[in-house]
């Protein structure tokens, strides 16, 4: 060996400490910082995707600066039929303080969605992520997808797609047009769904059920959960046309929007931080 070799070795583990980051930099409660963006997909005819991205910053704000270097892994979650891409606040204030990334794409708000569109929306913004010019120093390579309802559905005929995705995630999820059901069989990723039992919308039976029984992910890596009480909207942070479509099929909760959004997060933090590998533990953080 050289005999110069030893020292340029300490030199360079002197460098790599000094501009490593400390594990306590990666760990939250974070601030949340927010940017739109207009992502634009050659693939299908230059269309445009519309997305408002909430992630670990120094301070909160629009286009706050972002905690860099500690490799957070992103969501993006797709909205319900008719139900804003922003009436998933309370995702947000739960999970980017504790290290992830949450994309709302806008596309397919209207009363003819598009749905293979829109899954395809967000397997391509999962896929965009990375190159985002304020963002990209703070992302991993770890990507889940998920969404309530119809953005549900759209979710896995997403994964179905996005071989770069890591996890799948559902609440009160709908048939699709293509089937979400059929896209169901092409999908071996860890999956969670979550469902109530005063869903009278998208009833377990003819939706959430048959989606989980057709995934092809391993029995101990899927799971569908029946928040008790909990009906089909209040998975968002509310919504007149949904309030009058479950209105109108009989639906009402008996426990309270809060309860069922603390049950939801309660259901996903942990699988969330374990599939997707930050730094969130049962106890808090590392």
């Amino acid at each position: 060996m050289h005999e110069g070799w030893p020292c340029l070795r300490l030199v360079l583990l002197g460098l790599a400490a000094l501009v490593s980051v400390p594990a306590a930099a990666c760990s939250g409660p974070f601030a949340i910082g927010e940017v739109t963006r207009t992502l634009v997909d050659p693939a299908r005819g230059n269309r445009s995707v519309g997305v408002v991205i909430r992630y670990p910053a120094q301070a909160a704000g629009v286009a706050a600066p972002p905690v860099a270097d500690c490799a957070f892994p992103a969501l993006v979650y797709g909205h319900g039929f008719t139900i804003s891409h922003l009436a998933y606040g309370y995702l947000s204030q739960a999970l980017v303080p504790q290290g992830f990334v949450i994309a709302f794409p806008s596309t397919e708000s209207g009363i003819a969605p598009n749905h293979p569109q829109f899954g395809a929306d967000l397997a391509f913004v999962a896929r965009q992520l990375a190159s985002d010019p304020l963002l990209g120093a703070s992302l991993g390579s770890a990507r889940a997808l998920g969404g309530h309802s119809m953005g549900g559905g759209a979710a896995f005929l997403g994964a179905a797609q996005n071989a770069d995705v890591q996890a799948l995630f559902a609440m009160a999820p709908a048939e699709t047009n293509p089937s979400a059901i059929a896209a169901a069989a092409n999908i071996s990723i860890p999956t969670r769904i979550l469902i109530g039992s005063r869903d009278c919308v998208t009833p377990a039976a003819q939706h959430a059920q048959p989606m989980f029984a057709a995934l092809a992910t391993p029995a101990a890596d899927k799971s569908l959960l029946e928040i008790a009480g909990a009906s089909h909207c209040q998975f968002s942070d509310g919504a007149l046309t949904c309030s009058i479509g479950e209105s109108s099929c009989g639906g009402s909760a008996t426990i309270t929007a809060g309860a069922q959004h603390e049950a939801s997060l309660n259901l996903l933090r942990e699988w969330l931080a374990r599939r997707l590998s930050n730094r969130l533990t049962e106890d808090g953080f590392e």
